[in-house]
């Protein structure tokens, strides 16, 4: 019998810390723990599986993560998981794009 859950989260700092946690559970088999997370401004389920002790995106056809720098120091915030987008939306890009 297989077990799982699902969690959904409302902003992207939510889950912050999501991953680590995941990652530090006694899975029976790691190789077969996937998970999907879908945030508030993402357009789908982004696809993480477990590859040597860490969850790890797949990459998935048509789809793109971007990333923001901090505003004030310029650079990529390494806990910032930015969002996912498709790449081959025909209703154009979403407002603010």
């Amino acid at each position: 019998m297989f077990e799982g859950w699902a969690v959904e989260f409302a902003r992207r700092s939510h889950w912050v810390g999501l991953l680590e946690h995941l990652e530090s559970q006694p899975w029976p088999s790691p190789h077969t723990v996937q998970v999907l997370v879908h945030d508030e401004e993402d357009d789908c389920f982004g696809l993480w599986m477990m590859h040597d002790g860490r969850l790890v995106e797949v990459p998935l056809p048509r789809t793109s993560r971007s990333y923001w720098p901090n505003h004030y120091t310029g650079e990529v915030d390494p806990d910032c998981p930015g969002i996912l987008t498709r790449t081959d939306r025909s209703d154009g890009p979403r407002e603010g794009e």
